[in-house]
């Protein structure tokens, strides 16, 4: 993807389940798939779980239509067209000079018609072309079409205009018109019966039609607008379903010719696909609300229940906030009226916090299921803390002063609705926030007004101010990690700090200017307020004062969040940019622009992916931090510096080559004859940022640490005990036999002859000579004998590090046991004292080398003991690796100082 950001890059879009585009079913024995539509792609989904299986290559224009034929789906983007098994592209098919908007695979064929009027048959196996038709769209524009069964070779078009008309694919001509009824034909769907089909008009007229005598045997006007879909029950009972434009779906006695029942909002908006599934009493249906659902019809009086469904947002979600320590669940809310909770990790436990019986009582006072629900949310706030024990997520709502509780282990709503006694009726909810404890909830109001709840019981627990705390509306509330402080602003810009256990003030910080909210990381007690403006100010609270001034957007800032460390500041505007500021040195690191303003920022607790939510957007965006994987250049943006855009997140996570592609493209920058741009210069700065490499060693003054494992040198001194530890118990023996008769030594005193016995023994003993001592040297031992020559022992450091530590450790024991003479033994011990001489003076692998300089040790102390030349040797590095420490020594104390220093109250 474009890489118009230095830390964030795309990497996955959440809560998209299906779109305006109707859905197809394919079947494979027993099971059945659905395939929806999602932007530029598409999901292929279990019927059984509703479980999504694959995820289509994402194309270069959005999708108009999809279709199946056995295992393949085939869809249409813009003017082309192409063929999927599995999520993976199989062919393209090529040909059409303008969109693409109906597909109908017919036997070993696909025929695609496009807005112009042209319909191209298609060779499913080759791609070629077959044959072509060409109707004009002001006479006969072709909107449904459809393959009569056991017509050979046939296919029925339906037209804008009302007209139908039958063709030969293979001859090429029209058999028949069909004449209409004067209203467009918006859907055609075969019948069980032969030479029956089934007709959705524009005007809501629903026909049953016999295709052989033209005659219509039977007709349906439906009350909510056009027919959007058709479909035929196959398990025996003669019922046809029809969607509306509204949401609602008929169902159709073909026996009665009357209607059966009714499915009252089935959907929150039209219902564009359904398909019962073949012999079976379920109907699947999808809609442009961004929602699958699955129906059976086992009522006695033949009414269907919804069985399973998968949703997400039906409008733009507003807020997006991480829950709980891991990042692996978010909370959203929108403007659907509706409270979700999404998982990073599964599409599956993506779920809607139910509010109740809301369908029951809509039932009831025959109203749309959204009158009842909540207003949407305005404010959210939620805590890991106590979610087993009581409600812990708190929101505010549009034009209402009820804040409700959550329960979010439940998905469910709480059981109190918070409001203050002196709050007006008037008034409105406008701020939410949760202590860190989870005992504690607090809520801001238009009217100034500031309340404590208790969340276990959703008792008043005092409100700040007497009787308000502020003169204007509360933008914003919250409270520190140890229930110490409570931050109240208002509009005006006043910002007031107060005493939560006493409910008194303590100070107030007058900010210059409107302000339309905060962001108040409770680690590190920093406020990113967020100014009228389209600046943003930060405030130390501890310091009581505005310590950074942060602009750059030109419209209005959206949202705001920090980075979990507290290092990085996001704000988002309304010009569809992004900012990202170093907070320490109050500078811009990074500015990227996104196709749609966003509405809501979060950064995951662990720092390693960024949430979002747009304007006009259903999805909920995830952009991953480059910083954590890759080398990033964090050096500050110049002034002048023009935000890039970058691509927007996809519901699949893209290949490595796909990767590798966009970078190089990303990588390649126009240049003129002039010379290169600013950003083109900044962009090589970034990019030799990016190739450097850290030196061995930063200064000659510090000591470098290897980056071996501690498994390879930690038991090096202990491994005596590790394989005595892990020797396998011996075997029993079985006892020598005994001779029959003992053989006794001649005497006063009976003794028995084992001279046979001792001689048995020293048959078994071993005859073979011992060629230690013959045996060559080792490439360590070579090493040590060439760096006592030159005065460079690097070589042989390199060959311990690649030793593992039984090798290391027999290595050490042949430097004495390998020599040919005692003479020869000193020299390698004396060329180790070298060695770690040199090592010690190099301060680099210093871990490993005082490991093994205590196997060195522990293996030749006595031998090192009893030689003069080698206790001097000791000694000389005894004097070196002292002088070595009391260097790191002082080092550590005059940072431990410093950081007394500054950690004192004088400070």
């Amino acid at each position: 993807m474009d890489s118009g950001s230095k830390v964030f890059a795309a990497f996955r879009a959440l809560g998209f389940v299906s779109n305006d585009v109707p859905i197809c079913v394919q079947s494979s024995q027993s099971n059945y798939f659905i395939t929806s539509v999602i932007g530029r792609s598409f999901h292929i989904y279990n019927a059984n779980k509703l479980n999504l299986l694959f995820v289509g290559t994402q194309q270069e224009e959005s999708i108009s239509c999809v279709c199946c034929h056995g295992a393949v789906v085939f869809t249409a983007a813009g003017k082309h067209v192409k063929s999927w098994r599995r999520g993976k592209e199989v062919r393209s098919y090529e040909g059409h000079t303008a969109s693409v908007r109906l597909l109908l695979p017919f036997a070993s064929h696909l025929i695609s018609v496009d807005i112009d009027g042209h319909v191209r048959v298609w060779d499913i196996a080759t791609g070629e072309l077959y044959t072509e038709i060409a109707f004009e769209p002001s006479l006969f524009d072709v909107t449904a079409l459809m393959h009569p069964s056991t017509y050979l070779n046939k296919v029925l078009f339906g037209s804008q205009q009302g007209e139908m008309q039958l063709w030969n694919i293979k001859t090429n001509k029209m058999i028949y018109s069909f004449r209409g009824w004067k209203s467009a034909v918006t859907a055609l769907t075969q019948a069980p019966a032969v030479d029956t089909a089934a007709i959705g008009l524009q005007d809501g007229g629903i026909l049953i039609h016999n295709l052989k005598m033209d005659v219509t045997l039977m007709r349906f006007q439906q009350d909510w607008g056009p027919v959007m879909c058709l479909s035929f029950r196959t398990d025996g009972e003669p019922i046809l379903a029809t969607g509306s434009s509204v949401g609602h779906i008929a169902l159709w006695n073909l026996e009665k010719k009357r209607l059966s029942s009714v499915m009252l909002d089935a959907h929150n908006d039209r219902v564009v696909g359904m398909h019962y599934l073949q012999g079976q009493p379920m109907l699947v249906t999808n809609s442009s609300d961004n929602s699958i659902k699955v129906w059976v019809f086992d009522q006695t009086d033949g009414a269907a229940r919804l069985l399973r469904f998968r949703s997400g947002h039906s409008a733009p979600p507003v807020c997006a906030q991480y829950h709980g320590p891991t990042g692996h669940m978010i909370l959203t809310a929108g403007m659907d009226r509706s409270v979700r909770i999404l998982s990073v990790i599964r599409d599956s436990m993506n779920r809607e916090l139910s509010q109740g019986s809301v369908e029951r009582h809509a039932k009831q006072a025959k109203l749309p299921v959204e009158e009842l629900k909540l207003h949407p949310v305005t404010g959210l706030a939620s805590e890991l803390c106590k979610e087993g024990d009581w409600d812990n997520a708190l929101t505010c709502h549009a034009t209402s002063r009820v804040v409700r509780t959550w329960n979010v282990q439940n998905k469910a709503i709480g059981k109190h609705k918070l409001v203050g006694p002196s709050v007006p009726r008037d008034a409105v909810a406008t701020c939410v926030s949760v202590t860190n404890c989870g005992n504690f909830g607090l809520a801001g109001y238009s009217t100034g007004h500031v309340h404590v709840f208790n969340m276990q019981s959703g008792l008043h627990r005092g409100s700040v101010g007497d009787p308000v705390a502020h003169d204007r509306s509360v933008c914003g509330v919250d409270i520190d990690n140890v229930n110490q402080r409570v931050l109240t602003l208002a509009t005006d810009g006043c910002l007031k700090v107060w005493s939560f256990r006493r409910r008194q003030h303590l100070h107030t910080i007058q900010l210059e200017g409107n302000v339309f909210g905060f962001n108040f990381h409770r680690e590190s007690c920093l406020l990113a307020v967020n100014m009228a403006d389209s600046s943003c100010h930060m405030v130390d609270i501890d310091m009581r004062r505005v310590v950074r001034h942060f602009r750059k957007h030109t419209k209005r800032i959206t949202n705001m969040c920090f980075s979990p460390d507290a290092r990085w500041l996001i704000t988002s505007s309304l010009d569809s940019t992004a900012c990202v500021w170093d907070v320490p040195a109050g500078r811009l690191i990074d500015h990227f622009q996104v196709k749609s303003p966003i509405t809501s920022l979060s950064m995951s607790p662990t720092g390693d992916f960024l949430a979002t939510t747009h304007t006009d957007d259903l999805g909920v965006y995830l952009w991953s931090n480059k910083t954590l994987y890759s080398q990033v250049s964090l050096r500050p943006l110049p002034a002048d510096y023009t935000p890039r855009h970058i691509d927007m997140p996809v519901t699949s996570v893209a290949d490595d080559e796909t990767e590798s592609r966009h970078s190089v493209a990303s990588d390649a920058t126009a240049m003129d004859t002039n010379g290169a741009s600013a950003d083109d210069a900044n962009d090589d700065d970034d990019d030799d940022v990016t190739t450097w490499k850290s030196p061995d060693q930063l200064s000659c003054d510090l000591v470098t640490l290897s980056t071996l494992p501690r498994s390879r040198w930690h038991n090096l001194v202990n491994l005596d005990t590790i394989r005595r530890r892990n020797k396998p118990k011996e075997p029993p023996k079985k006892p020598e036999a005994a001779p029959f008769f003992l053989p006794t030594v001649a005497g006063l005193e009976t003794k028995f002859d084992l001279s046979a016995v001792q001689n048995h023994e020293d048959k078994d003993a071993s005859r073979v000579i011992s060629l230690a001592g013959l045996q060559p040297s080792t490439p360590f031992q070579e090493a040590l004998k060439a760096g006592s020559t030159t005065g460079n022992y690097d070589a042989a450091l390199s060959l311990l590090t690649a030793m593992g530590p039984s090798a290391t450790d027999t290595e050490f024991r042949q430097l004495d046991l390998m020599a040919a003479d005692a003479d020869q033994d000193n020299q390698l011990l004396a060329a180790m004292f070298d060695f770690f001489v040199y090592v010690v003076k190099a301060r680099q692998s210093f871990e490993l080398v005082q490991a093994y300089l205590s196997l060195f040790l522990k293996l030749h102390g006595d031998t090192i003991a009893g030689s003069v030349p080698l206790s001097r040797a000791m000694e000389r590095l005894l004097r070196v690796h002292r002088g070595v420490w009391q260097d790191l020594q002082h080092i550590f104390h005059q940072n431990l100082s410093m950081i007394a220093y500054m950690k004192s109250a004088t400070v």
